[in-house]
């Protein structure tokens, strides 16, 4: 499979989201963070928020999908000290 940029999910008619759903996702999701980052070092990367889909209007304030559950990933540069620690802890070395 090619690189993606979204991970895209439209159900034809509306469901419930059972118990314990959007912690179970934000792993799955992390866990794609995780291989970013491993192959990646210098940079990170982390779910930065979720919930109903913001709608920008500019220059007005965003509204609100609430039928669509949208996941936010932010992506940066690794700072000095994010670097160590991820070193240390890919060594068994807790900091």
């Amino acid at each position: 499979m090619n690189k993606i940029i979204k991970i895209e999910i439209e159900f034809q008619r509306p469901v419930d989201i059972p118990p314990g759903f959007e912690r179970a996702l934000d792993a799955l999701i992390g866990m794609i963070c995780k291989k970013y980052e491993a192959e990646n070092p210098k940079r990170v990367m982390w779910c930065a928020g979720n919930g109903s889909k913001p709608i920008w209007n500019e220059p007005n304030e965003p509204t609100f999908n609430d039928s669509v559950y949208h996941i936010e990933v932010a992506e940066r540069e690794a700072s000095e000290r994010e670097i160590k620690r991820r070193k240390d802890r890919t060594a068994g070395r807790e900091p």
